[in-house]
């Protein structure tokens, strides 16, 4: 090779410098730089190596290379200790070093010089690139034949070296500049995206496409852990065809039976922060079955972990991953610098949402007392002094006091509800909530739900956690009334709750102790449901600690003119009539009656008798008349039934109402109104216009 004269060498010089000052983009400079210096010295290719602050690593910061490298290549940065550069780190002049020399000295650089080898290079000429009197790098030169360099032509490598220095170090600081504009940019991104979304879907979804733009990746999940070691944020996004971001389940991402245990085997990694790729990687799959899964599926190739906090209530923490790249320290970094906000973002929303649930809850109590309230004096309403009846009170008396689960047992209608409402007023639970859910009139998909509650996402339609009864009853009593109509399939689980004291929501997978009294009711024979194989037996000597059964008002007749009198003055407050009194005719006609519906029977015909009423006692002579004897009714073939009964009096009630209201052209209340003609307050006939779906008519 021949050397410049003195003069062309400072034309060169002063080239590369007025190409450092006006090329602005890396690339183009440095291949604008590169073909100048093949002008004067023989290589086949070029690289610009850089060191990290600490020279710890280094790093391929340019190449223009006239060889193919295989698609295995790893190009992550590299340690320099140990390496076949960092023995060079203090030259001050160029250096030449043979490919088979290094190989035979520098174990750790095998693979790399052997591939170099491989690819037909057999020399490489090492310049020291210097800035601030810091060696910040190398400028490389790769050649197939081993060549002989002056001393003279090192040194004019050394002295074009110095420029091309200056180049990389602005180039670097530029580079450092605009990531840190960017890192800034995507903190303040973040920081919008977590104060103006409050959809917590929503909101992560945008984080995980700032962090993408920085840190590009496959797949990013944040996960937060509570003390019982159940997640309370499970979030996924992954990469779609288009580009951006979706929410996934690995539920349906995986489609593996124990994700539940896998995911929760994986929660360490959170706490194992740093970047994985290579053979940590690998190894790390052999850790985890939930990064082998996902490398197999989807050729995830690299983890990064990132903490959030990690605090005796709950851990949390980042798991990014990708198909295609190693992630670096820097990648690692640049997540952090969101961790705080995030890290308050998060906490802020679970402590929201931690408020929330107990406002609901609070609030569902409150609607539970109001009513519980309401319904206080009905105590006062299981009325009577006959002999069967102060029996069963007698025992409502002993065993209120204890916790003791009581099965109470009786007719349709026979007050089942009041004796369960006594035994709480009556109990040391009597200051917290008495919750009441009928089994018979709800779905049995619901009931479950109603029982214990469910989880967001546990099925199509629960778009938000739900409590259950029997949390909410915590500390008070649950009446499960008509028992013997809850299915099989939840009468096991009802019994594990009896059992264990302790439920599990549906979706859920957190267990969840409860302190609650139970007392159910049915108007069915238990024993005879067990024995035909429609009540589990050992649910039903569950319930069955304390039986009440309630006698049927045939067994109390002397009470029945107690309770129709009780009847008749409170339908007189409720609907604004003057309190009648009761012939004595009529009364034994009440004692004598068959009563199929019991105490509720007797209280709607008493309820009728105050609606139709004029004179100055009760009229019950079309009441009576219309409505023929039990055993009369089943002489002619047909038993009438209480819906039968209920049906007739919503009619006629309706029909009278109507009458009324069309008499009074539609007005309700002043002078001449439906309310006056009946004897009503016009806030009475306006509840019971409502009561009959009226309302909308009559304003």
């Amino acid at each position: 090779m021949n050397s410049p004269s003195v003069h062309e060498a400072h034309k060169l010089m002063q080239y590369i410098s007025d190409a450092i000052g006006s090329i602005r983009d890396p690339q183009e400079l440095f291949r604008t730089v590169i073909d100048k210096l093949h002008l004067v010295f023989e290589f086949d290719s070029a690289v610009i190596i850089t060191f990290d602050k600490e020279s710890r690593y280094s790093d391929v910061f340019f190449e223009m290379l006239r060889f193919q490298l295989p698609e295995t290549f790893d190009r992550q940065k590299r340690l320099i200790a140990g390496s076949w550069i960092e023995p060079h780190l203090g030259d001050l002049s160029v250096t030449v070093i043979t490919i088979d020399e290094a190989l035979e000295r520098y174990t750790a650089d095998v693979p790399l010089l052997q591939m170099l080898r491989e690819l037909g290079m057999r020399q490489v000429v090492l310049s020291p690139l210097r800035t601030g009197g810091k060696v910040i790098g190398f400028l490389c030169f790769v050649s197939k034949d081993k060549k002989s360099w002056s001393e003279s032509e090192k040194e004019l490598l050394a002295t074009l070296s110095s420029p091309v220095a200056v180049g990389v170090s602005n180039a670097l600081a530029y580079e450092a500049l605009r990531q840190r504009e960017a890192q800034t940019a995507m903190q303040l991104a973040v920081n919008n995206a977590l104060l103006t979304i409050k959809d917590r879907g929503r909101m992560l979804l945008a984080v995980c496409e700032q962090i993408d733009k920085l840190v590009p990746c496959t797949f990013l999940g944040i996960r937060v852990m509570g003390e019982d070691g159940s997640y309370r944020i499970f979030d996924s996004f992954m990469r779609n065809g288009g580009g951006g971001f979706v929410p996934v389940s690995p539920v349906d991402m995986l489609a593996v039976d124990d994700i539940e245990e896998i995911s929760r085997e994986s929660f360490s990694l959170i706490f194992n922060p740093g970047c994985f790729c290579g053979e940590s990687f690998l190894r790390l799959c052999g850790e985890f079955r939930i990064l082998a899964l996902v490398k197999e599926r989807f050729g995830i190739c690299s983890l990064l972990t990132v903490p959030l906090w990690d605090t005796p209530g709950s851990r949390a923490g980042l798991i990014i991953s990708d198909a295609s790249r190693s992630f670096e320290e820097h990648d690692q970094m640049t997540v952090s610098l969101i961790v705080p906000q995030l890290s308050l973002a998060l906490q802020n929303y679970l402590a929201f949402e931690e408020i929330d649930e107990l406002r609901r809850k609070l609030e569902r109590e409150r609607t539970c007392l109001i009513e519980e309230i309401k319904a206080a004096h009905n105590f006062e309403e299981i009325i009577g002094n006959s002999a069967p009846l102060a029996a069963v009170l007698r025992r409502v008396s002993q065993v209120a006091p204890t916790d003791a689960t009581v099965l109470i047992q009786g007719e349709t209608g026979t007050g089942k509800e009041l004796f369960a409402r006594a035994l709480h007023n009556l109990s040391t639970r009597k200051k917290r909530a008495l919750i009441k859910i009928n089994c018979a009139t709800l779905p049995a998909p619901l009931i479950e739900s109603e029982l214990f509650g469910h989880e967001k996402g546990s099925f199509t339609g629960a778009t938000e956690r739900r409590i259950g009864k029997f949390e909410l009853a915590e500390g008070g009593t649950i009446f499960l009334d008509e028992i013997g109509e809850l299915p099989l399939e939840l009468q096991a689980k009802l019994l594990r709750v009896l059992q264990e004291r302790e439920l599990e929501r549906l979706g859920g997978r957190q267990v969840i102790k409860v302190d609650v009294r139970v007392i159910a009711a049915t108007n069915r024979d238990l024993a005879r449901e067990v024995a035909e194989g429609r009540f589990r037996e050992d649910l039903f000597f569950r319930l069955n600690v304390f039986p009440l059964t309630i006698p049927p008002l045939s067994e109390r007749r002397e009470d029945i003119p107690m309770l129709a009198t009780h009847f008749a003055a409170k339908c007189s407050r409720e609907f604004g009539k003057p309190l009648r009194s009761f012939r004595e005719s009529d009364m034994n006609r009440l004692v004598g009656r068959e009563w199929k519906g019991n105490v509720r029977e007797l209280g709607h015909l008493i309820e009728q008798a105050v609606i139709l009423s004029d004179g100055s006692t009760l009229d019950f002579s079309t009441i009576l008349s219309s409505s023929a004897p039990a055993s009369a009714l089943q002489a002619a073939g047909r038993t009438r039934t209480m819906s039968d009964f209920e049906n007739d009096v919503a009619v006629m009630e309706r029909e009278l109402i109507l009458d009324v209201l069309s008499r009074s052209k539609g007005r309700v209340s002043g002078v001449g109104g439906a309310a006056e003609q009946l004897a009503m307050h016009p806030k009475t006939l306006y509840s019971r216009l409502e009561k009959l779906g009226l309302s909308k008519r009559y304003q």
